[in-house]
């Protein structure tokens, strides 16, 4: 006796059906996933950014001060026209060492054999703020060395290797009453990048009331900040500036130069323009930038725009001697 069987299996409608519910359960768990991978780059940039603070402390520790923000002009430049360390140097060219912040604490977050080969076709004082040396491209140790890749110096969310333009900034006093911040790049898609700068206030310079914990050859100390470490910003995000930006807007900081920074020209929210303006500082994460506290704690600041009371309670917050308090509720 003959028996016919049938193979069990899906018609097409009913595999349309489970394709369809397929795609829908990606489409609800792509966003969950790239949530949980935001939050864990968010997480890792908060940790660099306490690395930095904790390394600064170390530093001081071992020298009696912080590091100095810059290595730039000196109080004896002609230039300067009585305004100490922050005269103009557009006249005279980058006088000085131009190596920012960021070297003086490689040996405090486990780069000490990257400072060594840096340090090892230098004099022994080349990093000493009272003394003056040539910049830093001089010197083929610190040449050779300038495309090291340091994951503590960059932001997980954000891409700093991948501009093609370098940068490093400086302030200076343009005229008794205004004060003008520079870039200089070479042009070089090799340098090292970071996205971490060091706060300098509200226009970087020494002279300023709202003056910052670093500064051009500044020797300042955490014990005498009389606004409180807990009340001033240490370290804040710098973002890559990406396509479709050209010129002077696609850059990122090299990590050997780039030192101090001033917050005098507001945070501004990225999507505002069509990308994040190289004279400000900003971040790849939604809604926020991420700053280390001179006391090694890390705190986020939503974008305050360029006027107002927020604003203002920013510019307080980047300065460590004005004596203002500050309402962190506005941040």
């Amino acid at each position: 006796m003959k028996t016919r069987s049938r193979r069990g299996g899906f018609t097409l409608i009913e595999l349309l059906v489970v394709i369809a519910i397929i795609a829908i359960l990606i489409g609800l768990l792509l966003p969950a996933v790239q949530k949980v991978r935001e939050a864990a780059a968010r997480m890792q940039c908060q940790n660099n950014l306490k690395q930095l603070a904790l390394s600064a402390h170390n530093y001081e520790s071992s020298t009696g001060v912080l590091p100095p923000g810059f290595l730039g002009t000196m109080a004896s430049d002609p230039s300067n026209n009585g305004n100490g360390l922050d005269g103009s140097i557009s006249a005279t060219g980058w006088n000085g060492q131009c190596v920012g912040v960021l070297v003086h604490l490689l040996p405090f977050f486990e780069q000490d054999n990257l400072f060594k080969l840096l340090m090892a076709g230098v004099p022994a004082d080349y990093l000493n703020p009272a003394i003056r040396y040539p910049a830093y491209w001089s010197y083929s140790s610190f040449w050779n060395n300038r495309g090291a890749r340091i994951k503590t110096l960059l932001c997980p969310s954000d891409s700093a290797d991948s501009a093609p333009w370098d940068c490093f900034f400086n302030t200076f006093a343009a005229t008794a009453t205004s004060f003008t911040v520079q870039i200089a790049a070479f042009g070089d898609a090799t340098f090292g990048r970071t996205n971490y700068l060091g706060i300098a206030g509200r226009s970087g310079l020494t002279v300023d009331l709202y003056r910052g914990p670093f500064n051009n050859r500044s020797r300042n100390k955490l014990a005498a900040m009389p606004d409180g470490t807990s009340n001033t910003l240490f370290f804040g995000e710098y973002a890559t500036k990406g396509p479709p930006a050209s010129g002077w807007s696609n850059v990122s900081p090299q990590w050997i130069g780039a030192g101090y920074f001033p917050v005098a020209w507001g945070l501004v929210q990225p999507t505002v323009e069509p990308d994040p303006a190289w004279f400000r500082l900003s971040s790849r994460h939604s809604g926020i930038v991420q700053f280390a506290n001179c006391d090694g704690s890390v705190r986020t600041v939503r974008y305050v725009g360029n006027s107002g009371a927020s604003y203002t309670m920013y510019n307080y917050a980047a300065g460590f001697q004005d004596g203002m308090v500050i309402n962190t509720n506005q941040f």
